[in-house]
């Protein structure tokens, strides 16, 4: 029994004993899968944090390129909206003088059709003055001078003889 007390008390045998129980555990409870579980996480959170590397080193090289590109593309945007400016403010000019002169021909037209009016209209109360004036130039004539009466009866008949010939 010497050596069952000596083998019970070494570290050896406590230390088998110990490997012993770890093993029947790690059977029981599949430490193994548990453990391969475990790094095939770790190996697929690797290669998703290597995926996303690169992907966010795609996304930076991206916005690189359009910051760089910025620069160009607001001075393209610029100089298209200064000259779609100065088109838009020729044509604004262009139809401005049209209306203006348009405007200028009308009022013209307008003048020279009242200059019209008013003078015929002048010609015409001219006339009825004229006539009136005539008329009673003739009806106080006459009155003053009845044998004149006589006389402008025989000029208006030589008057419609002459008229009559004529044709």
């Amino acid at each position: 029994m010497e050596i069952w007390t000596i083998i019970v008390k070494s570290n050896a045998f406590n230390f088998l004993i110990l490997l012993g129980f770890i093993i029947i555990l790690a059977k029981v409870f599949k430490v193994g899968n548990l453990i391969d579980s475990a790094c095939n996480k770790v190996k697929e959170n690797v290669q998703n944090s290597d995926i996303a590397k690169e992907n966010s080193e795609q996304k930076l090289k991206e916005a690189n390129e359009t910051v760089k590109n910025i620069a160009n593309e607001v001075k393209e945007i610029f100089d298209n909206a200064q000259k779609n400016a100065e088109l838009i403010g020729e044509k604004i000019l262009k139809d401005a003088d049209i209306r203006r002169e348009n405007i200028y021909d009308n009022a013209q037209k307008t003048i020279e059709k009242e200059g019209k009016k008013i003078a015929m209209t002048l010609t015409q109360k001219t006339a009825l003055a004229s006539f009136e004036i005539a008329k009673n130039h003739i009806i106080n004539t006459l009155k003053q001078k009845p044998d004149y009466h006589n006389d402008f009866i025989k000029q208006s008949i030589d008057e419609l003889n002459r008229l009559k010939t004529n044709e």
